[in-house]
């Protein structure tokens, strides 16, 4: 048996795609092995599996939950997962997401006496039954803990890392897309839905009249008939209103090229965001923040000192923070450099620390 306890991680997703997904294995790859020993259990077979193998991470792709339903079936996952985590010394188990009902795995960790800690990636104010099974649920900001049940179930505030190696790696992309090194641009990224405010983000726009003011707008759309609340791209074009300086890009997967073509990230949403991963990858890339005062961006952005916060679907108030940082380029450095440093405090391996420390407390 090893002497660094084995931590297994039910990592929810195959893929480096989504907050929760990139949270987690952002902590992964800055985790230190001396002190522990990750398993990952993938869902499913994916693209993360060649990157887990490059970096020696052991994997096993074991698939969903098990959730009650066919009793043979579930039977069969329960004695599965005893078998597997009593033959390699499995010491605690981490879950990716706090969503899940009775699983059979999670049954036979309780059973063994293994420690379960769930992942608040979001607000969870309707617990599932086996969220009783769990010693801790890890919360991504203030915000997410105060407003997530149980109320008695301990929920200690990690915040999510973010890796500079990627985001320093980043390069402008103002060639590729017909942009002068001389426009100042404005970034939205994310998701194309109107709780993430790209609605907003557009009618601020076209209140800016400066003609060297470009507007990009990253993230994938989406059917609106299939996915509530969704725009497409005619959508996106039918609200710009033949405004030229507005351009929808796609989705880009290497966002960190998104923040060097920028000068500033606007993060419009109307929902109440648990942290705001956007807002740390632009304060990484030294991007000023213009963003909503919801959920727990203020825990990231200080209005004035790294950013401006406006409040929600407050579009005036928007292009009035907009277009002072464009105005003043001196101002944006102030503001963008203030971002990195809180990052560089708060934001890399410091999370990533306190992560390991309290699944080792669960281990020992």
């Amino acid at each position: 048996m090893s002497k660094k306890p084995v931590v297994c991680f039910f990592t929810m997703s195959a893929g480096d795609w989504g907050g929760a997904s990139r949270v987690l294995f952002t902590n992964l790859r800055l985790m230190d092995r001396d002190r522990l020993t990750p398993l990952l259990l993938l869902p499913c077979p994916g693209p993360i599996e060649d990157e887990l193998t490059q970096r020696n991470l052991r994997y096993l792709v074991w698939g969903p939950f098990t959730e009650p339903g066919k009793p043979m079936a579930y039977l069969r996952s329960f004695f599965r997962a005893w078998r597997f985590f009593r033959r390699e010394h499995v010491a605690v188990i981490h879950v990716n997401s706090s969503n899940f009902w009775r699983p059979a795995e999670l049954l036979a960790a309780r059973l063994l006496g293994i420690p379960i800690l769930a992942h608040y990636h979001v607000i969870n104010d309707q617990p599932a039954p086996a969220m009783a099974w769990c010693q801790a649920a890890i919360a991504v900001s203030r915000y997410t803990a105060e407003q997530s049940l149980p109320t008695k179930l301990y929920k200690p505030v990690i915040y999510n890392p973010i890796s500079l190696d990627r985001f320093d790696a980043g390069h402008s992309l103002r060639e590729e897309l017909g942009l002068s090194e001389s426009d100042t641009v404005v970034a939205f990224l994310g998701q194309i839905r109107d709780i993430k405010g790209v609605q907003d983000f557009i009618a601020m726009a076209r209140r800016i009249p400066n003609p060297d003011t470009r507007f990009l707008i990253a993230g994938e759309c989406r059917d609106p008939k299939k996915f509530f609340g969704s725009y497409s791209e005619q959508d996106l074009k039918d609200l710009a209103g033949g405004d030229a300086r507005i351009r929808y890009v796609g989705y880009v997967k290497e966002v960190e090229n998104i923040y060097h073509t920028a000068d500033i990230v606007v993060v419009p949403s109307r929902w109440q965001e648990p942290l705001g991963l956007i807002n740390l990858e632009a304060g990484a890339c030294r991007k000023p923040v213009v963003a909503t005062r919801v959920g727990g961006i203020p825990e990231v952005v200080e209005d004035g000192v790294n950013g401006y916060l406006v409040e929600a679907a407050a579009v005036e108030a928007l292009a009035d923070r907009v277009s002072r940082l464009v105005a003043d380029p001196v101002l944006r450095a102030q503001l963008g450099e203030a971002g990195r440093i809180r990052v560089e405090h708060d934001f890399t391996t410091r999370p990533v620390r306190e992560f390991e420390d309290l699944l080792l407390g669960y281990a020992w």
